[in-house]
């Protein structure tokens, strides 16, 4: 069967110049970043090096990023903000693990679509102690603000403690997927990989006594 789904467009309003400008930006700017990060070393790499780079000052690279560590995990915050918003193509009816197998399947495609960029900064976190943590808490910084959009979404109020323990053990799944699919040079399906790890949380498990 094939896992692969189409994922709704999350933000359909049309781009203002000013957004657009900001993007490329951005764009430039992370673009730089990470080749500087490959060539000299992440700490070795200061922000003088990334504006130059770029041909703007310092002062204006804060306009738009405020730190290196912001810059390596600007792609996964972008990605997760989008997951939250998909809940919105979420029926109020829904219960909580479709509402939350939607956001985290959108947010497993996403991640697809940009594999060889994750798979740099991945391996830039990695070779760097002081920051080998970042992109798990990236993730994780995330979950207090989609427990509390699924449970603004769903019809009736859901019991907050309970939504977080979902959250949670959704977010471990794509965490444990996401670092299986990095690692893994035959390029597995990340959707699929996710879902495979859902299955099991969701299956129930047989009994040792029967």
């Amino acid at each position: 069967m094939n896992n692969m789904q189409s994922f709704p467009n999350v933000d359909a309003r049309p781009e203002s110049l000013r957004e657009r400008k900001k993007r490329q930006a951005q764009a430039a700017i992370e673009e730089a970043a990470l080749r500087l990060f490959q060539q000299k070393g992440y700490e070795q790499t200061s922000i003088q090096d990334i504006a130059d780079a770029v041909t703007m000052s310092p002062r204006t690279f804060f306009r738009y990023y405020a730190s290196k560590e912001e810059v390596l995990s600007g792609l996964i915050h972008t990605i997760q903000s989008d997951g939250i918003r998909t809940l919105m193509h979420v029926a109020s009816t829904a219960s909580p693990h479709t509402a939350l197998r939607e956001v985290f399947g959108y947010l497993a495609g996403r991640y697809q679509e940009q594999r060889s960029n994750l798979f740099i900064r991945h391996q830039i976190a990695m070779q760097t102690p002081s920051i080998a943590s970042l992109f798990l808490y990236a993730l994780l910084e995330t979950e207090p603000a989609i427990c509390e959009a699924v449970c603004s979404r769903l019809e009736p109020a859901r019991d907050r403690n309970e939504m977080r323990f979902l959250v949670a053990v959704y977010m471990a799944a794509l965490r444990v997927s996401l670092e299986e699919w990095l690692e893994d040079e035959e390029s597995r399906d990340l959707v699929s990989l996710l879902y495979s790890h859902l299955d099991c949380f969701s299956t129930e498990p047989k009994r040792t006594d029967e």
